[in-house]
């Protein structure tokens, strides 16, 4: 099980990084740099997505599997989120 959840908190991290890269070029087809509220927005989310994966991080090494199981609902949810508010941003 920690396994899984260390490849979840990479890959919550990977989402991070990629929202972050993306900030200085183009995503998609937008440039965040001429769009202002688009640049906000990848940033929130990328700081929302590496908390979340920090979170996740640090429940590998408890033991507790309420915490293990509150870290991977609140990653879904929030790359459900993400998905649904980004949808609507565009």
């Amino acid at each position: 099980m920690r396994i899984g959840l260390l490849i979840f908190a990479l890959v919550l991290f990977a989402i991070s990084y990629y929202l972050h890269r993306q900030l200085n070029g183009q995503f998609l087809n937008h440039q965040p740099q001429q769009e202002p509220q688009l640049k906000s927005f990848l940033t929130r989310y990328r700081n929302y997505f590496a908390v979340i994966g920090g979170l996740t991080f640090v429940s590998t090494i408890t033991n507790n599997v309420t915490f293990w199981l509150v870290c991977l609902l609140m990653g879904c949810v929030l790359a459900a989120v993400f998905a649904i508010s980004f949808a609507n941003q565009i």
